[in-house]
């Protein structure tokens, strides 16, 4: 792997590899491992399309830790908002870094809604920036693309390409992804996710999540993926406009990661 060379240091590469394993260690993504195609109202995914907000405005921001290696942290937010029942707009940002390297990233996006409100479709654009301690900083923009399908009856598709044009030192800041996935919701309470995704070089994953809501103050989710192994498992405590979320998420190759935030939603 490259990034053995560029580090110059075997402890690193471990870390490098979690970095790469997803884009975002947000409580829900963690919990879910990562299954984001229809993981709706989530400012912070891979789906530029799964970002149309429940409510008029939702703002979230989240830190997340990777237990092997404390030094390393994440800090993200996002936020959406819609202007009419069709169109939305979603901003977010991110950074996370240790002492041989640091990266950050912002991105704005649209989505628009068509078919009766059926389908909706969306395009984003990030820049990224990525600094080495020993051989400088480098700058990339890219664009993902995505879309969700409300099939009838309780039935969501969804898909999306993400970091479409991000090719940085030692494939960082991250390889190009492709996702496609199916959720189904039979009741208010229990919803299922399930998605195929692809990237660069690597053997497709999939991954599944249930989402559970006992009751109106409280959400729980698990998720697990293959044939590389992962579990995760997280919970949302919501209250009025503010939610407190947190998440697990575990992989045999690269550790422990948790993750905590909070959110706000306004009609």
């Amino acid at each position: 792997m490259q990034g053995t060379f560029i580090f110059g240091e075997v402890r690193y590469l471990g870390i490098l590899v979690g970095v790469l394993w997803a884009q975002y260690y947000t409580p829900h993504l963690l919990s879910t491992m990562q299954t984001q195609a229809t993981l709706l109202h989530e400012p912070i995914n891979a789906n530029p399309a799964a970002v149309f907000p429940l409510e008029r405005f939702h703002l979230g921001v989240n830190s997340a830790l990777y237990l092997p290696a404390p030094e390393l942290i994440f800090y993200s937010g996002g936020g959406s908002y819609t202007w009419d029942t069709l169109q939305s707009v979603h901003l977010l940002w991110q950074r996370w870094g240790f002492d041989k390297i640091h990266h950050s990233e912002i991105g704005a996006g649209y989505a628009l809604r068509l078919v009766r409100s059926r389908l909706t479709l969306a395009v984003r654009a990030r820049l990224l920036s990525t600094t080495f301690s020993e051989y400088g900083r480098l700058y990339q923009g890219t664009p993902d693309v995505g879309f969700t399908l409300k099939l009838g009856g309780s039935w969501y598709l969804g898909g999306y390409g993400y970091n479409l044009l991000a090719k940085g030192w030692g494939n960082l800041p991250g390889r190009t992804q492709y996702g496609i996935g199916l959720s189904y919701q039979p009741s208010p309470i229990v919803q299922t996710l399930t998605e195929v995704t692809q990237q660069e070089n690597t053997v497709p994953q999939v991954r599944t999540a249930l989402v559970y809501v006992p009751h109106a103050l409280l959400i729980l989710r698990v998720g697990v993926c293959w044939p590389i192994l992962g579990i995760g498992a997280g919970w949302t405590l919501r209250y009025k406009k503010v939610s407190l979320d947190v998440g697990y998420g575990y992989q045999p190759t690269t550790g422990n990661w948790a993750s905590v935030g909070v959110s706000m939603t306004q009609r």
